[in-house]
């Protein structure tokens, strides 16, 4: 799978093998490292790369435009960006994303997308969870909506909730199981047989739900 591969040298102890958004076979290994070992290595998971590299291009081409900037996703649904001098700020209507000539000639697409989104993630994800908290018994000390470029959330010691901003471009349905990922990790801070358990009550569907949310995980490199 070498030929297949884009080969980066850094300096590093280890081989580190991703994909790109757009499909690529991306190998990061140390400096001096042969071809022939960095080619043993992918041959061992050669079967699995196959599959995960047709699983992204066909994401790929799913969501082709969401990745050229044409279109844009709030809560599942793809908003087709519009430039337009008849608004003030950027905004979304029941079906486009507008923005202004001066932003769409400036190149800042990407900064009032994640913007606005931002926006709509920290007024509709805490009252999300508020409305949660009048249900269920989480004591939770502060919710922060961050800008994270590896994860969706995470839960701390001190209670604190963090969720990503680009959670606002998943299903609603996925934005719970998230939500509620973390909250649970109140009761569990680790990933242990009763974390699960405890999961499984709020939400039964959480092992379809954690297996569709990596079709989306190629949100996370974008806008950043």
């Amino acid at each position: 799978m070498l030929e297949q591969a884009s080969i980066i040298r850094e300096k590093r102890k280890t081989i580190k093998i991703t994909i790109s958004n757009d499909g690529k076979l991306v190998v990061y290994c140390p400096f001096g490292l042969s071809f022939e070992k960095i080619e043993q290595v992918l041959s061992t998971k050669e079967n699995l790369l196959k599959k995960r590299l047709a699983k992204t291009k066909n994401i790929s081409l799913q969501y082709t435009n969401i990745l050229k900037n044409k279109n844009v996703l709030l809560f599942g649904k793809e908003y087709e960006i519009l430039v337009t001098n008849k608004i003030k700020k950027p905004c979304f209507t029941d079906e486009n994303f507008l923005i202004t000539q001066k932003i769409f000639e400036g190149n800042k697409t990407s900064f009032y997308i994640k913007k606005v989104e931002k926006e709509i993630a920290e007024r509709v994800f805490v009252k999300r969870i508020r409305d949660i908290l009048q249900n269920y018994d989480y004591k939770v000390s502060k919710i922060i909506i961050g800008n994270f470029k590896a994860k969706w959330g995470s839960c701390d010691n001190f209670s604190t909730i963090k969720l990503n901003w680009r959670l606002a471009m998943l299903p609603p349905k996925l934005v719970d199981f998230v939500i509620f990922h973390e909250l649970t990790h109140l009761l569990e801070l680790n990933h242990s047989k009763r974390f699960y358990f405890e999961l499984e009550k709020v939400c039964p569907s959480w092992k379809e739900s954690r297996q569709n949310l990596k079709d989306f995980n190629f949100l996370l490199s974008l806008y950043l």
